[in-house]
């Protein structure tokens, strides 16, 4: 701090930025950048404690695989950015990734979505999970199960959704 001749204190500013790996708004099929879609502070608001981006694994630019570790455990968003040319191509990724994850899937409200499942009631003890569309965008997210898990995965959800390129 200084004191300026008018006798009042300024106070020098200090601006924070993201780490690049972590942008606010995530183009299609870009590849390791599509797991900015979720920063470590984002899981961590929501009441998720995680860490940091352990790893980011793709099977091509279009679907990212980012593993978060976690205090209660890890934590993963798959993104499939696009999952398909269509909205029924997207469908059927979403209805793949509902299989792949297990569990009883119900609709879940999630604003900006064309399309939202969670798990969360039925996945006691195990991870919960989300599966969410939007256009041809498909992505999922599972945290560790607890009494929250459902609140926590709809508001982590709508993160991502306003972080896509549309």
């Amino acid at each position: 701090m200084k004191f300026s001749k008018l006798g009042a204190w300024s106070i020098g500013l200090v601006v924070f930025a993201l780490p690049s790996c972590f942008a606010q708004t995530v183009a299609p099929a870009s590849g390791k950048a599509m797991c900015s879609a979720l920063a470590p502070a984002d899981f961590n608001k929501t009441g998720v404690q995680v860490s940091r981006l352990r790893e980011a694994n793709l099977d091509n630019d279009q679907s990212a695989y980012c593993i978060y570790d976690g205090e209660a455990g890890k934590s993963e968003l798959d993104m499939y950015y696009p999952a398909g040319d269509t909205p029924a191509e997207a469908e059927n990724a979403l209805k793949a990734a509902q299989g792949a994850i297990g569990g009883k899937f119900e609709p879940v409200p999630v604003a900006g979505a064309d399309e939202a499942t969670t798990n969360a009631a039925s996945s006691k003890g195990a991870a919960a999970a989300v599966v969410v569309r939007k256009g041809t965008t498909v992505f999922n997210i599972s945290i560790p199960h607890s009494a929250k898990a459902q609140q926590q995965l709809v508001a982590l959800s709508e993160i991502v959704l306003k972080r896509l390129k549309q």
